[in-house]
C-alpha cells in the first residue's frame, strides 16, 4: 500500500524535526556539562618562554609541571568546581602569567568551552579579566602520572 504524496511529505517533515531535536539534545548534554568528569583532563599553557602542563583528575587532585627560565617544578594539590563554570586550584598551584591568588594562596579560574561549546579550556583570573589560558590536550603526559 502506497501512502499519498502529502502523507509522505508530512512524515519526512516529522522525521527531520525529530532528528534535529535529537541532535540538539545530544549536543546540549555535552555542551552544558561542567561536571568533574567533563572538566578533568590535561591542559597546557605556553607563553613568553614559560610553559605548564596541568592535569585535573576526577578525584579532585591536580598535578602540574611548570617550566620557566629553564627550571622545571612540579606540584600536586586539589581543585574544585564553583558554580557552573568556576574552578579553584589550591595554594600548591604554581602560578603562570599574571595570575592573582586569593589571600589563602588558591587561584580562581573559569572553564570556557569552544568549538560548539564542546572543548573546555581553563582561564585563570589575572590582572585583567582574561588571565592565562590552559588549552585542553588530546593526550595527557605520562610524566605527570608518576608524581
Amino acid at each position: 500500500m502506497k501512502l499519498p504524496r502529502i502523507m509522505r511529505t508530512v512524515l519526512k517533515i516529522i522525521g527531520a524535526t525529530v532528528l534535529v531535536l535529537l541532535i540538539f539534545c545530544v549536543w546540549y548534554w555535552f555542551a552544558a556539562d561542567y561536571s568533574y568528569s567533563a572538566v578533568s583532563g590535561t591542559y597546557a599553557y605556553q607563553s613568553d618562554g614559560e610553559s605548564s602542563v596541568l592535569m585535573l583528575r576526577k578525584d579532585k587532585v591536580f598535578l602540574q609541571e611548570r617550566t620557566s627560565h629553564g627550571q622545571t617544578e612540579r606540584a600536586q594539590g586539589t581543585w574544585r568546581r564553583v558554580g557552573e563554570g568556576g574552578i579553584v586550584l589550591s595554594a600548591e598551584f604554581l602560578p603562570v602569567g599574571q595570575v592573582n591568588a586569593r589571600s589563602d594562596g588558591s587561584v580562581d579560574g573559569e572553564v570556557q568551552k569552544s568549538f560548539l561549546e564542546l572543548v573546555p579550556s581553563i582561564v585563570l583570573w589575572g590582572d585583567n579579566s582574561n588571565g592565562p589560558r590552559f588549552h585542553r590536550m588530546l593526550f595527557h603526559s605520562k610524566d605527570l602520572d608518576t608524581q
